[in-house]
């Protein structure tokens, strides 16, 4: 199974739990890389808002509107709804960039996080290495010194032939010129040595140095570690206010609707009323009614449009009142029909 179905699945899955998907929650789930969980929980996230827009799209205004056009009614509404669309839409294009700043930094994060992964691990293979060269200079260092005792037996032992060779040089001078070859030969052995040792000497303090870098660089990865630690700490509480944020902004939106549904229900009574009155009345009736269907309409609108819509539905009502008050004014001035 590829990397973006296994994401997608996980994400799917946790949001039927009713877990939010986060990168780590969708990492650990899908078994994937930071990388990975990172851009495909935001193509996911950006498919989920573009599917809510579509959905919250204002319907078209009825054909009731459009035969009140000529009072001003629809042009009224048309106002209402493209200012309240705008703002909609610059909100919810403000959240999108918010959305992908995080969704990159947060990418970006994943991204180093990975490359730290492998640059610590890459620094301790190369501790490794390094541990095993300084091994083998320690064994080195142990031979030469192996190497150094001999000697020192060796010239022990020669030190003591030349003696014998001098209390017998008088004697047979055939065997001093041996014991001077062997004392050249042991002199050798000794330089030889004493080259070995030095040799030792230098590997050793090359190890050291080498080893003292090692951990220099081990302690500097860890500090970037800890940084990118800390970097994406403070991403996941952005993170987590973000989602508080659009928590607020749903309750907000339910009041809302709740507050637009109680219009509703009002612009209706008042039709119904406005039913019972007399032809004088029609005119007001029709403006109850436009006011329902723009109260229906700027339902669908974000919660930031709210108080202008409010008012405006406020200005209507007064206007509906003040007509009928002048209707009931007019009806009550009519002289009464005669009876047949």
């Amino acid at each position: 199974m590829r990397d973006k179905e296994r994401v997608v699945e996980a994400i799917e899955a946790l949001a039927a739990e009713g877990i939010s998907p986060t990168v780590t929650t969708v990492r650990e789930r899908a078994g994937c890389s930071n990388a990975a969980a990172t851009q495909f929980l935001r193509e996911w996230r950006e498919e989920q808002a573009a599917r809510q827009a579509q959905e919250s799209a204002a319907a078209a205004p009825p054909d009731a509107v459009d035969r009140i056009a000529r009072r001003g009614i629809a042009t009224l509404w048309q106002e209402a709804v493209r200012t309240a669309r705008e703002q909609h839409d610059a909100e919810l294009s403000r959240t999108r960039d918010l959305l992908e700043r995080a969704d990159g930094e947060a990418g970006e994060l994943a991204r180093a996080v990975d490359t730290l992964s492998a640059e610590l691990a890459e620094a301790r293979r190369l501790a490794d290495h390094l541990r095993e060269q300084l091994e083998q200079a320690e064994e080195a260092r142990a031979a030469a010194d192996q190497d150094r005792a001999a000697a020192q037996s060796a010239r022990a032992r020669a030190e003591g032939e030349v003696t014998a060779a001098q209390r017998a040089l008088g004697e047979v001078r055939d065997e001093l010129a041996e014991a001077r070859t062997s004392m050249a030969g042991v002199e050798q052995a000794r330089r030889d040595a004493e080259q070995a040792l030095a040799t030792a000497d230098r590997e050793r303090a090359a190890a050291q140095s080498a080893h003292d870098q090692a951990q220099a660089t081990l302690g500097a990865l860890r500090d970037n570690l800890d940084q990118a630690r800390e970097a994406a700490a403070a991403a996941r509480d952005d993170a987590r206010a973000a989602q508080a944020e659009a928590r607020e902004a749903r309750d907000e939106a339910r009041v809302a609707r709740e507050a637009l549904e109680t219009a509703r229900d009002q612009a209706r009574r008042d039709l119904e009323t406005a039913r019972e009155q007399t032809s004088a009345e029609r005119e007001a009736r029709a403006v109850a009614e436009a006011a329902r269907v723009t109260a229906e309409a700027e339902r669908a609108t974000h919660a930031v449009a709210l108080a202008r819509v409010e008012g405006e539905l406020s200005a209507v009502r007064k206007n509906l009142h003040e007509e009928r008050g002048a209707a009931d004014d007019r009806e009550a001035s009519r002289p009464a029909p005669e009876s047949a």
